[in-house]
């Protein structure tokens, strides 16, 4: 480092060698404008990196950008990019003035995004590609301009976190957050005078058996997806972030503020609730919530301007805390961030020979990362199923009937899905129905049950994973959801039907796993790692309990059921899960994906 400084300083004392010098700045500096972009360009928007239609594969940022496009509750990811070169923009008086220091600390941050970059493209998945363009850019703002450009770009470049849907972030929390917004309502309405209970994720009037008026006779709603908060949360994130990073100084304010954003969403959705309480109470169900027509929910106009609330009250809540956090200094915040100072002064490269080794280092690691890309086996071979799509007609004393594919199910499904179900009972009058269903050549084609579900009518209560020996000495690890749907036969008479339904996966190789994501990340994994492409099975057992009046149900009822249930797929469950013994080795056949 001295020696490059020393002679640096030599060239500016003699005249005749200082026009060479000077020109090196300039030099890096356009190779690092045309370049970098160039490179990034190449990684995210030209390299084909994933089948997202399982089809000819697509770019990170077209695929995204489409996929993006077609789902309403993710369409603000769009406008991300722009706030965060707007965020950038606003610094660039500042960065003029910061020198380009390289440090090669960097290469971590860019070799951690090309290896993602790679996982992504070998797994044929686009959440590895999303991690590989933020480690990459920090990869690229250290290794070439150094801490002081990473640490005043440290939030632009965290803020663009909010560019990729995480979807599997909604799944996994919108759960908990259904039965906690309809149990807080539920609170709120018997404070006000309106006897409600809440069960699961269901909100419903409270029984009054002196009047004779049963559970959920004055208004009965289910608090779906769509109501928890979660269609919501990310985007009130994003706004809590930025509102904190404008309107707020002090780091733990802004900490506290975007932590918020997570029960300022519910407690919008508590009020929404509320409101939709109140117009089924004064005008009807369908005035407040809509007609179902089948299996989908017809929204009416009263539930879509009740969904404005969230945000509402969220935003409310929000501009409350930074008023409470620093109160007027939020004014003088905001207006910090519209000053410009007249300086034009360029960015100074004190040390041009090792920044031109760094820009070399920045611009080449991504080129052999795409050359190992291209080298690498994409070409998908899908495995031997691990199960046999025959059920038995006879399991212990239960005698079974088969039962086909309908065809609304032959409409839903992916191509390629295949199924065998029977339908069973026993001499006690038990009656059980087990499906298992054998996916596609595609990824993702069994669907989870928690959202095929309340599709169809039911509610969901819980989940809880029950683990089991089968008769044949293998053990697995099975989910059992509770559900429920109420119908009404006739006025004034509420019946719900209850059930349990229990489901795991069944990998090629026989591993087994209970969870949806679970058995994602084991096909990524397997296909990356071990050159396994999964053909997975999901096996659902389906136990229904006999109808009874609303408010009546026997608790014990349930409890005969799960005994039975359990005794039943011991003995079944060998029957159609293929054992080491019977799997084929060396039997992979290659396929293409439609």
């Amino acid at each position: 480092m001295a020696t490059e400084s020393t002679s640096t300083n030599a060239l500016s004392a003699h005249p005749s060698a200082a026009p060479g010098a000077l020109r090196w700045p300039g030099v890096l500096r356009q190779v690092a404008i045309w370049g970098l972009p160039a490179v990034l360009v190449l990684l995210f928007l030209v390299w084909p990196y994933q089948q997202w239609d399982f089809g000819k594969r697509e770019s990170i940022l077209t695929g995204w950008a489409r996929w993006v496009s077609a789902k309403a509750d993710w369409q603000f990811c769009l406008v991300v990019p722009a706030l965060v070169g707007w965020l950038v923009w606003m610094r660039r008086d500042e960065l003029r003035k910061l020198p380009w220091e390289g440090d090669w600390l960097g290469l971590l941050p860019l070799g951690l995004g090309l290896f993602f970059f790679w996982l992504g493209y070998k797994a044929d998945t686009g959440y590895p590609g999303f991690l590989a363009v933020q480690f990459i850019l920090a990869g690229m703002i250290l290794l070439v301009a150094g801490r002081a450009w990473m640490r005043t770009l440290f939030f632009a470049w965290l803020f663009l976190f909010f560019t990729w849907p995480m979807q599997p972030l909604e799944d996994s929390l919108a759960s908990p957050l259904r039965p906690k917004t309809a149990s807080m309502a539920a609170s709120l309405l018997n404070l006000a005078g309106v006897p409600s209970v809440s069960e699961g994720s269901a909100l419903q009037s409270a029984p009054d058996n002196a009047r004779g008026i049963e559970i959920g006779s004055a208004f009965s709603l289910d608090v779906d997806a769509k109501c928890s908060g979660i269609n919501s949360l990310f985007a009130l994130m994003m706004i809590s972030a930025l509102l904190g990073y404008l309107a707020l100084r002090r780091p733990r304010a802004r900490l506290l503020l975007f932590a918020c954003a997570i029960p300022l969403a519910v407690a919008g959705n508590v009020v929404r609730l509320l409101l939709l309480v109140a117009g089924t109470l004064m005008f009807g169900s369908e005035f407040a919530v809509g007609r179902r027509m089948g299996d989908h929910q017809e929204m009416s106009l009263y539930h879509t301007f009740a969904g404005f609330a969230v945000f509402g009250v969220a935003l409310a809540g929000m501009f409350a805390l930074c008023w409470l956090f620093e109160g007027r200094e939020m004014k003088t915040n905001l207006k910090r961030h519209g000053r410009l100072s007249s300086s034009s002064a360029a960015f100074a490269i004190p040390l041009p020979r090792r920044t031109l080794r760094q820009l070399a280092a920045a611009l080449l690691l991504p080129l052999a990362a795409l050359g190992v890309c291209a080298a690498t086996d994409i070409s998908f071979h899908v495995s031997e199923p691990g199960v046999k799509l025959a059920l038995p007609l006879t399991v212990a004393d239960y005698q079974g009937r088969e039962f086909d594919m309908t065809a609304q199910e032959k409409n839903l499904l992916d191509e390629g899905v295949k199924l065998a179900r029977s339908v069973y009972a026993s001499s006690t009058g038990r009656q059980i129905m087990a499906t298992v269903i054998l996916s596609g050549f595609v990824k993702r084609s069994l669907h989870r049950p928690e959202v095929c579900l309340p599709n169809q009518g039911w509610t969901v209560t819980d989940r809880t994973p029950i683990p089991l020996r089968l008769e044949d000495g293998r053990e697995i690890t099975m989910m059992m959801m509770r559900i429920f749907r109420d119908t009404e036969p006739q006025p004034g008479v509420r019946i719900r039907t209850r059930a349990l339904n229990f489901y795991w996966y069944v990998g090629s190789d026989g591993v087994t796993c209970p969870d949806h994501y679970e058995h994602i990340l084991l096909s990524y994994f397997d296909s990356t790692f071990r050159n396994i492409q999964h053909r997975w099975a999901m096996a659902s057992i389906y136990v229904p309990l006999p109808e009874q009046r609303v408010g009546q149900e026997d608790p014990f009822i349930e409890l005969g059921a799960l005994e039975d249930a359990r005794g039943f797929i011991a003995k079944l469950a060998p029957q159609f899960m293929l054992k080491e013994s019977d799997r084929l080795t060396g039997s992979d056949l290659p396929v293409s994906a439609p």
